[in-house]
């Protein structure tokens, strides 16, 4: 038996999927997940999901969120995923220089620009 994963966004469960390895994309850092895993719960950062599945390896930019490893099922409470093959680089990078354009002279101005910056940095990333 393999691992099971579940992307659910707020309009609807966007991937269910068996896999035998999940890689997901964490607030500080990529963590690997196989059969076996002790539980965890842990904060998703914005990048790509990876699984490794029978029929071969899938990708999806995750826009942040939420994971949870309990009994061989990954669940990914996510705003959104999106197949890599669906993003365009171009488009991803004109994103992030809009980002590194916003203003930033009041706390709320840097806060806003530091999520808008790592969004289109994982799109970026993911795109590639």
């Amino acid at each position: 038996m393999s691992l099971r994963c579940v992307v659910v966004t707020p309009e609807r469960t966007e991937l269910d999927r068996e896999a035998d390895h999940v890689s997901l994309p964490m607030f500080d850092g990529e963590l690997g997940v196989l059969k076996g895993r002790a539980p965890l719960i842990g904060r998703l950062g914005y990048g790509t999901l990876r699984l490794q599945t029978a029929a071969g390896p899938e990708r999806y930019f995750v826009d942040g969120g939420f994971a949870q490893v309990e009994n061989d099922v990954v669940n990914i409470l996510t705003s959104r995923a999106i197949p890599v093959d669906l993003l365009d680089g171009d488009e991803a990078r004109a994103e992030l220089d809009a980002a590194q354009d916003m203003p930033g002279k009041t706390p709320e101005e840097m806060q806003v620009k530091e999520l808008a910056t790592r969004r289109a940095r994982g799109k970026v990333r993911a795109s590639k």
